[in-house]
């Protein structure tokens, strides 16, 4: 199993877009953690596997490869408060094009 942590970072309530991507990059290593210890023998990435903290990349692109480092993946979970950022209604509309198993950190399954 291969599981990729959809969290959001532009929707964040952090001032500066550095602040926000170090905020999101914090709570995806938590979830990553808790995703382990849930599924010891799953493989389990972040967006922050895809575009480090530190890349300059345009936000397009950098959705672009956590894209594709979703569809390497079987399982995506969706953090708290997915529905309001561009970026992680992509990776979902994404994992259901690809039928991926989908946890939804909201607690329900999206339709």
């Amino acid at each position: 199993m291969k599981i990729f942590i959809s969290t959001p970072i532009n929707g964040r309530k952090e001032s500066t877009l550095q602040e926000k991507r170090e905020a999101a990059n914090l709570r995806a290593k938590m979830l990553k953690a808790y995703m382990k210890s849930e599924y010891p023998h799953a493989v389990v990435v972040t967006p922050f596997d895809a575009v480090p903290l530190d890349s300059n990349l345009k936000e397009h692109e950098a959705v672009g490869e956590c894209i594709s480092l979703l569809l390497t993946c079987d399982t995506i979970l969706l953090d708290r408060g997915w529905t309001a950022s561009k970026g992680c209604n992509l990776e979902y509309r994404a994992a259901k094009l690809y039928n991926l198993h989908i946890i939804d950190g909201n607690g329900q399954i999206p339709e």
